[in-house]
């Protein structure tokens, strides 16, 4: 099926212009700007084709009536790996920014917030709008229900405004990073109870991981050398295996003549979550200490993966069959994959680029 191309054309995209460093030699620009804004391009991407996947082969599309079509089967589970990915380069990145000097807190709110604030309502407006003018009835909270993926706002702004709250007002590093720890708890075990979903706090721990790491970022990549290849095998089973616990929980039980238990699963689920986005994270990097990676394509997807995330959601559900709630009419349902991915990303690219510019402009 030529949906399978899809595998190696993403390798392509990630290695291409590539190096694989020789034995002895580190990369010791694998947690630089270049190098993590080159991965989170490459990540974007993956998260484009799990929400496609989501909408095609996902089995929950069994309780609609939707015909599975199979070939994206390996993105359905993988788009919180990418996330916690997402928080980390954050946190990271904060932390090391915030070391320069007093000047990176002036004007913060404005540099920090508002660039994720403008296309976040640019396009839950456009979302509203469309729902309203096919009369679609909106569940409360409207802020959340017009627009299913714009949970991941809300979550970095809560992280902004707590980092500027513990590293500004509060000059005692160790202190700092304890009242972190102390909010992005917080943050997890409201959403546990409040939240739709584990989507809303399984990952958001990794910010406060990314600045730890930032600060002692020498020890990490020393530590981190010391048994190189023991480190890359641990930290690929111990991912493997809370991610096939979270994923297939019910297939594992099932397999091993266990009963099955929702509530034991909600503890699995989100334990193997949680473990699994940690030690993703740490095998990425494992790996970037040996490969260096960058090309044009990742580049330029790296420069805008914001509104990215942004806008491709519009074009999943567009031509999906069913737009926003799944038991609404479709817009105009493309069933062939081929053309559904295409029909998602040949727009949404330059859009999103096209409104990371406008942001850029209305900033200024």
């Amino acid at each position: 099926m030529a949906v399978y191309l899809v595998y190696p054309l993403l390798l392509f995209l990630l290695f291409y212009g590539s190096k694989l460093l020789k034995r002895g030699e580190w990369n010791s620009n694998y947690l630089s700007f270049e190098q993590t804004k080159a991965f989170l391009g490459f990540c974007s991407v993956l998260i484009v084709f799990h929400h496609i996947s989501q909408k095609t082969c996902d089995h929950y599309l069994d309780q609609f009536s939707v015909e599975l079509r199979p070939g994206l089967e390996l993105f359905v589970f993988v788009g919180y790996l990418c996330v916690a990915m997402f928080f980390f380069c954050s946190g990271y990145g904060m932390y090391i920014s915030s070391q320069k000097g007093d000047s990176f807190f002036k004007h913060y709110f404005k540099k920090r917030i508002l660039p994720l604030v403008i296309p976040t309502v640019f396009m839950w407006l456009i979302f509203f709008f469309i729902e309203k003018y096919r009369g679609m009835t909106i569940k409360p909270p409207v802020w959340i229900n017009v627009y299913d993926y714009i949970w991941f706002v809300p979550a970095i702004i809560y992280m902004y405004v707590v980092f500027y709250l513990c590293f500004k007002l509060i000059k005692d590093q160790r202190l700092s990073f304890i009242l972190l720890w102390v909010c992005v708890i917080a943050y997890f075990v409201f959403c546990w109870f409040f939240s739709p979903g584990s989507w809303w706090f399984n990952t958001q721990f990794m910010f406060a991981t990314g600045a730890m790491v930032a600060a002692h970022v020498d020890s990490f990549t020393q530590w981190n050398r010391h048994n190189y290849q023991g480190k890359i095998v641990l930290s690929l089973v111990i991912t493997l295996i809370g991610f096939f616990a979270a994923a297939y929980y019910d297939k594992i039980t099932a397999i091993l003549g266990m009963p099955y238990s929702e509530n034991v699963y909600t503890y699995v689920k989100i334990t193997g979550q949680v473990i699994s986005s940690l030690t993703f994270v740490w095998l990425m990097l494992l790996i970037g200490m040996k490969v260096r990676i960058g090309n044009k394509a990742l580049f330029f997807l790296s420069a805008f993966t914001l509104e990215l995330y942004l806008v491709h959601p519009l074009f999943v559900h567009l031509f999906s069959f069913a737009f926003v709630q799944n038991d609404s009419t479709p817009v105009f349902y493309i069933h062939n994959q081929i053309l559904y991915i295409a029909a998602v990303i040949i727009p949404a690219v330059p859009l999103a680029y096209g409104l990371h510019k406008i942001v850029a402009k209305c900033l200024k």
